[in-house]
């Protein structure tokens, strides 16, 4: 009896969580095959787009390093982070399912 009733509230709290969870990943107007495309296949390149930005920032961050007592210009590593890690990072997990599929 312990062990059904233990299962029935796990099932109860899995079903809350799941209804809880916000619908506003979602684009309202998507086609279904633009949000599996974009789940199945956009989503795992910004991922690998992402990886490797933040692999390529590390050298960036050391040259800047080097460069920083000479040049006081800090926006040139502001634009290489936007342009590598963040950018890439809101498209993978900020951005609507099927929504805004060409990046802009």
């Amino acid at each position: 009896m312990k062990i059904v009733l233990r299962r029935l509230l796990i099932s109860a709290q899995l079903g809350a969580l799941v209804l809880t969870a916000p619908s506003a990943s979602f684009a309202e107007d998507a086609d279904p095959f633009a949000m599996a495309f974009d789940a199945a296949i956009l989503r795992p390149l910004g991922a690998v787009k992402l990886a490797v930005g933040v692999v390529a920032l590390i050298p960036a961050t050391v040259l800047y390093t080097f460069r920083l007592p000479f040049d006081a210009d800090t926006g040139v590593y502001r634009e290489a982070a936007e342009l590598l890690v963040i950018e890439p990072a809101n498209y993978v997990f900020r951005r609507p399912l099927g929504e805004d599929l060409a990046g802009e």
